[in-house]
This record gives C-alpha cells, sequence and structure tokens, in this order.
C-alpha cells in the first residue's frame, strides 16, 4: 500500500501503465520485471507515480533487486487523468492497448528526471500523457 505524500492517506491505483516480463519466482521470469502505476488520493486528490524495477542479475549483496522510483503529481493532472480514464476498459490491466494506455506509456517511455515536478495534460485528442509540471 503506498501512502499519500500531500496528506499521508492510503492511496487507491488508479490506472496500471504498463509491465514488462514476469514476477520473481513465476514460472517464465528472466531475470528482469517492471512495471508502472499511477495513484490517487481519494482524500486531498494528489498523485504519486511509481516505477519498480526488479533485476535479479547480480547476487542480493551486490546490488538490491528490487528497487522503484516515485514521483508526486500534481492535483490538476489527476483531475485530468480521472477525465481520460473513462475511455478505458480496463484500467488495471497494464497491457491494456487501449489509446489511454498507448498514451500514458509513450509520455513515459523514459522515467522523467527525479529532480522534476509532474502533472497529466490531455492531448487534443483528450488522451492524457505524463509531463513535466513546468511545461506550458
Amino acid at each position: 500500500m503506498r501512502i499519500c505524500v500531500a496528506c499521508r492517506a492510503d492511496l487507491r491505483t488508479d490506472v496500471r501503465i504498463g509491465r514488462w516480463g514476469l514476477p520473481h519466482g513465476t514460472p517464465g521470469h528472466q531475470v528482469n520485471y517492471r512495471w508502472t502505476s499511477l495513484s490517487a488520493c481519494p482524500l486531498c486528490g494528489a498523485g504519486l507515480l511509481v516505477y519498480f524495477d526488479h533485476d535479479c542479475f547480480r547476487q542480493p549483496w551486490e546490488e538490491p533487486w528490487d528497487m522503484d522510483w516515485s514521483w508526486p503529481v500534481a492535483v490538476d493532472g489527476v483531475q485530468q487523468l480521472n477525465a481520460a480514464l473513462g475511455r478505458c476498459p480496463d484500467l488495471l490491466h497494464p497491457s491494456c492497448e487501449c489509446p489511454v494506455h498507448r498514451s500514458l506509456r509513450d509520455s513515459i517511455e523514459s522515467p522523467p528526471s527525479r529532480e522534476v515536478p509532474l502533472t497529466v495534460a490531455l492531448t487534443e485528442e483528450g488522451l492524457p500523457q505524463v509531463r513535466s509540471a513546468r511545461m506550458p
């Protein structure tokens, strides 16, 4: 369970954006497993983008196998995201190929800089994209 960085309430997962590989211990797991999700706070509306990465190539005492990174997402960005999520048939299915999921995956193909606050903006087509909150 993730905790809201703004008000300390439990977050709910709004959308599982993507997943690659199989979890450790699952038949067919081949060293790497990663996923990305965007969660929102039901109390204050703040969001959190999370990247999780599992890599068991090295021994666990040489480098951690499981690491995650997170970025706060602005309240207005979470509102924009929620406006678009109604177009997705399965928000919690990370391999969904709907335009909403594809747009989100494309916008976070590479992890954002750690120092950049994030938001979600809608394209002209009404599709959500994760962006720097500093972009116009």
